[in-house]
C-alpha cells in the first residue's frame, strides 16, 4: 500500500504508564476541590482538558491556573512511563523503509516531549502534535489536529496511517479518509471512557501491528484484463488512491484495443499474453509475478469496474490482521439490491457444485474480489485457464487447508459489466469443465 505517513498517538499506543488515567483523574480532582471548586461544577471531570475549560468559563477562574496542574499531574506520571514491547522495532522498520512518522496527542506538549525524549523516540518524528499546539475546537477526535500535521508534512490523506487505542484516535482518520488501525489490547496508557467506532484494522499490541504494516507495505493488487478500455483507466485511479503504481500488476490477456496501452500509461506493471489465455491464466500469471516480487498479501481485482475500492480494503483486512489466509469478498452476503436475479440463481448452483468438491460451502465462489496471503498463494495450484478458476481457487484454498474468511462486498452492476461477466451458458460451461477437471 501507498502509506507515506504513520501518525501515532501517544499514550496507550507507543508508551505506558503504571499509574492509570483514572488516578490521574481523582488527584486533580483532589486538587481543585482543595481549591474550592464545587464537586458538582467538575463532573466526573470526563474529559480532563475539556472539562477544565468549562469550569474556567462558568466560575470564572483563570484557565492557566487550572490548567497548570493537570500539565504538573501528566508530566509526573509519564516519568514513570515505559515504551510497549515493539516500538522501537516498529519505527526503525518504518523509517528504514522511508516512511515519515508523525506523533498526535491530546497530552501537553511538556508531558509528551518528557516521553519521547526519555525513551529515546523523538528523532523519529518529523511532527509532534500535541494538546498546547491546536486551538481546543481542532483537538482530536476534531479533524483539525490530524489536518495541521497532513497539511505540515504534505502527505494526501489517502497516503495516512493513524494508529491509536482510543476512538478518539480513529474517529479524525475517518473524518477526513486516513486508514487508521486500532491497537487494542495495551490497557496501560487506555483513557478512562470508550468510543464505539470501527477502524479499518485492528491489532492487540505493536508486535502485531509490525507484522499489520509489513503486510500492507508489501501488498500488491493483481488485475486481470480482456478488452477493458472502457474501464482500466478508472479502476486504476481509484487502486492508484491506495496503492503504489509498483504494487498494482495488469495482466493483459491479449486484448485487441487499447487496454494494455492505457494501463502503461499509468506506470503500473503490465504483463501481456500475446494471445487470450483466459481468466484463469491471467490470474496465474499474475499471482506468480507478485509472488516472485515478495508479496506478503496478493489481492485481485477486476477491470470492469464492479468492485469499490473500500470493499478491498474490508476484504484485505483479516489477511492483513493475520486472522485468515484467504479472504474473499462476498455479494451474497453484501448488498445484492442491484444483483440480478439471474446472477444470484447463477452463482447458487456454481456455489452448490463448488462445495462438493472443496468440501466447504462459498456463498459467493465466483467473486472476482479476493485477497491471498503469501503463504496461501504459494500453496495453490491454477490449472483452469478460464472462468472455472474461480471455484478452482475456492477448491485449492479449502484442499490445502487456508483459513477462509467471506466479507461482505456490494458489486455494481452496469451495461458494460453485465455483457462483460459470465452468462447462463458460460455458467454452464463452467460447471462441465469444473466436474471434468476434477473427476478426471
Amino acid at each position: 500500500m501507498d502509506i507515506e505517513l504513520v501518525v501515532f498517538d501517544l499514550d496507550g499506543t507507543l508508551v505506558g504508564a503504571p499509574e492509570p488515567f483514572v488516578r490521574l483523574k481523582e488527584k486533580l480532582r483532589s486538587r481543585l476541590l482543595a481549591m474550592g471548586i464545587p464537586g458538582e461544577a467538575l463532573g466526573d471531570l470526563t474529559p480532563m482538558y475539556e472539562t477544565l475549560q468549562r469550569v474556567s468559563k462558568e466560575l470564572g477562574i483563570p484557565f492557566d491556573e487550572l490548567y497548570s496542574h493537570m500539565v504538573e499531574l501528566e508530566t509526573e506520571r509519564m516519568e514513570e512511563s515505559f515504551l510497549f514491547d515493539g516500538v522501537l522495532e516498529v519505527l526503525q522498520s518504518l523509517r528504514d523503509r522511508g516512511v515519515k512518522l508523525a506523533v498526535m496527542t491530546r497530552s501537553s506538549r511538556r508531558a509528551a516531549l518528557k516521553a519521547l525524549e526519555m525513551h529515546g523516540i523523538a528523532d523519529y518524528f518529523e511532527a509532534v502534535s500535541t494538546r498546547d499546539d491546536v486551538p481546543a475546537g481542532e483537538l482530536k477526535p476534531n479533524p483539525g489536529q490530524l489536518r495541521g500535521i497532513l497539511e505540515e508534512l504534505g502527505v494526501e490523506p489517502t497516503k495516512v496511517l493513524v494508529v491509536g487505542d482510543h476512538g478518539y484516535d480513529i474517529l479524525p482518520a475517518r473524518e477526513l479518509g486516513t486508514l487508521s488501525a486500532m491497537i487494542t489490547s495495551h490497557e496501560s496508557g487506555r483513557m478512562s471512557f470508550s468510543i464505539e467506532v470501527e477502524p479499518d484494522f485492528e491489532v492487540p499490541t505493536m508486535l502485531e501491528f509490525r507484522t499489520l504494516v509489513e503486510n500492507l507495505l508489501d501488498t500488491y493488487v493483481v488485475v486481470p484484463a480482456y478488452n477493458e478500455e472502457q474501464t482500466i483507466g478508472s479502476v486504476l485511479d481509484s487502486l492508484l488512491r491506495y496503492f503504489r503504481r509498483d504494487e498494482i500488476v495488469v495482466v493483459n490477456d491479449g486484448s485487441m484495443d487499447r487496454t494494455e496501452e492505457i494501463a502503461r500509461s499509468y506506470g503500473v506493471h503490465v504483463l501481456t499474453h500475446l494471445i487470450n489465455r483466459g481468466l484463469g491464466g491471467a490470474l496465474g500469471t499474475g499471482i506468480a509475478y507478485a509472488l516472485r516480487r515478495g508479496a506478503r498479501l496478493i489481492i485481485t481485482f477486476d477491470a470492469d469496474g464492479q468492485h469499490l475500492i473500500g470493499d478491498a480494503l474490508r476484504v484485505m483486512r483479516p489477511v492483513a490482521e493475520g486472522k485468515a489466509d484467504f479472504a474473499v469478498g462476498s455479494r451474497l452476503k453484501g448488498d445484492t439490491s442491484e444483483m440480478p436475479f439471474v446472477k444470484k440463481f447463477g452463482n447458487f448452483v456454481l456455489d452448490s457444485i463448488t462445495a462438493i468438491f472443496a468440501g466447504k460451502y462459498v456463498s459467493d465462489s465466483q467473486s472476482g474480489l479476493r485477497c491471498f496471503s503469501r503463504e496461501c498463494a504459494s500453496k495453490i495450484r491454477i490449472t483452469c485457464d478460464r472462468y472455472a478458476v474461480s471455484s478452482e481457487i475456492i477448491i485449492e484454498v479449502a484442499k490445502n487447508r487456508c483459513r477462509i474468511i467471506e466479507v461482505p462486498i456490494k458489486a455494481v452492476y452496469t451495461d458494460y459489466s453485465m455483457r462483460k461477466g459470465t452468462n447462463v451458458l458460460e455458467g454452464v460451461k463452467i460447471a462441465l469443465n469444473l466436474m471434468f477437471d476434477k473427476l478426471r
